[in-house]
């Protein structure tokens, strides 16, 4: 499943074959196999990027989106499930203009058909899969992404709705602000900009501009979502009001270790990065509410370093808490989620819906003989971990696992393992799906009481 794909690759595998099944965190055993079809669809072209699956049809099932080129021309085909056939058949293939360069999908949590909306410089397109226009213009807007010919078409977070009102909206960083183009149906869009800079690195021949990371949620208990960016030892809250967003944010106190930058990120005195032989560095690394209590949490990624193949990468957990009638942070972490080794691809998931989140992350060894070992087989060894909360509120690890990532020297391409969650057999708990050699699955099954 992680095995190195060709770009030549036009075949989709749509679904695997069937696999044994484990028992996931010590759960009783439901089914002693998962049963699976194997299909496959034939791409007119080149696939380049992971198929996205949405409906975006009044059809059952969702469909399937391959993106990719055909003479240096990016194409897209949508393939629709065809119940009489019990195949998936080539419903639509168009060719995309060069100036698109990013696309998005709108949520699956909410009734209706889902969207599929293209990124150029000036404008949002929207596409419609019915015979006529199939990308229609929907707002013009403005971005620090300029790129009127592009080379391949990359996803991206600018869809989404901001104001809970049921329409997609849009939202992006300019070189000034923070656009927020909140969709009032047939009356088209409203702008708002909020005074948001992006993060600037200056080189000595380059300028690089990144979007700062926000977050939405209801931090003043109004139940409205707010708009909320980190920065140094502080949160700056754009609260959201009946005529959209505050001009200038409210602060909230937190740790003062607390950076708005990314170690890796961040500059010292001179200009360089900063000195890896002594490092601590904390960032905010996401905010939500974890352990339903209604109260938005701040997860913190601590680094520490003693040199560059010396490195812990955890992750804090600082519980929301109200006083006098204020949402406040402790100095010091409540939950700490760590590991022996370096730990990424931080991932919140309900593995039982009981609304408490679950964290499924990966660990790997970056020491020296762990780099020699990969360069000798091609291959890393990662660890796939699940922690939970306990009674207290405190992340406890209760599953690790091994899956392997592999990668070419040769062509310097790695391929993905499968690690996903998902529920499987129907009964409200999600199974833990890891990928095992080139063509094989490993499944462990969840269970729906409390871990």
């Amino acid at each position: 499943m992680n095995k190195i794909i060709p770009k030549t690759k036009a075949l989709l595998t749509v679904v695997g074959l069937s696999f044994m099944s484990l028992s996931l965190m010590s759960y009783a055993q439901a089914k002693t196999s998962f049963n699976f079809t194997n299909k496959e669809i034939q791409a007119p072209f080149v696939i380049s990027q992971d198929a996205i699956t949405a409906n975006l049809l009044e059809n059952p099932g969702k469909e399937i989106v391959l993106i990719g080129e055909k003479n240096n021309k990016p194409q897209l085909a949508l393939f629709a499930f065809d119940e009489i056939e019990q195949e998936y058949q080539l419903f639509l293939h168009i060719e995309l203009p060069k100036t698109v360069f990013s696309y998005d999908v709108s949520d699956d949590d909410k009734p209706g058909l889902q969207s599929l909306y293209f990124l150029s410089t000036d404008k949002v397109l929207k596409f419609n899969a019915e015979p006529g226009q199939h990308l229609n213009d929907l707002v013009s807007v403005s971005s620090i992404y300029v790129n009127h010919d592009a080379a391949y078409l990359k996803k991206s977070d600018f869809i989404i709705d901001i104001n809970e009102d049921g329409i997609d909206d849009v939202i992006l960083a300019d070189f000034q602000s923070l656009n927020l183009y909140l969709n009032q149906g047939n009356a088209g869009f409203t702008t708002q900009k909020l005074p948001v800079l992006p993060t600037v690195e200056i080189f000595s021949s380059r300028v690089s501009y990144t979007e700062r990371p926000y977050y939405l949620i209801d931090m003043n208990f109004d139940y409205k979502k707010d708009i909320v960016f980190a920065a140094n030892g502080e949160l700056q809250i754009f609260k959201q009001q009946p005529q959209g967003f505050a001009q200038s944010p409210t602060q909230i106190k937190i740790n003062q270790s607390i950076s708005a930058l990314n170690w890796w990120d961040a500059r010292g005195a001179d200009g360089d990065n900063l000195d890896q032989s002594n490092l601590k560095h904390r960032t905010v690394e996401n905010i939500k509410d974890i352990n339903n209590d209604n109260l938005p949490d701040m997860i913190v990624q601590f680094t520490q370093s003693s040199g560059v193949l010396d490195k812990s990468n955890d992750f804090e957990i600082y519980l929301g808490k109200i006083s006098k009638g204020m949402l406040t942070y402790s100095e010091q972490a409540n939950s700490l989620v760590q590991s022996d080794g370096t730990l990424t691809d931080l991932n919140f998931i309900d593995v039982n819906n009981d609304k408490r989140q679950e964290i499924m992350t990966s660990s790997f060894d970056i020491s020296v003989g762990q780099i020699i070992s990969a360069l000798l087989t091609g291959s890393v060894e990662q660890q796939v971990l699940i922690f939970s909360l306990d009674s207290k509120d405190r992340y406890q690890q209760r599953i690790s696992k091994e899956v392997e990532l592999t990668f070419s020297l040769s062509t310097g391409k790695s391929g993905s393992p499968v690690v996903q969650m998902a529920d499987l057999d129907g009964d409200g708990a999600k199974e833990l799906i890891l990928s095992a050699g080139e063509n094989e699955l490993k499944i462990y099954q969840g269970k729906t009481q409390g871990v």
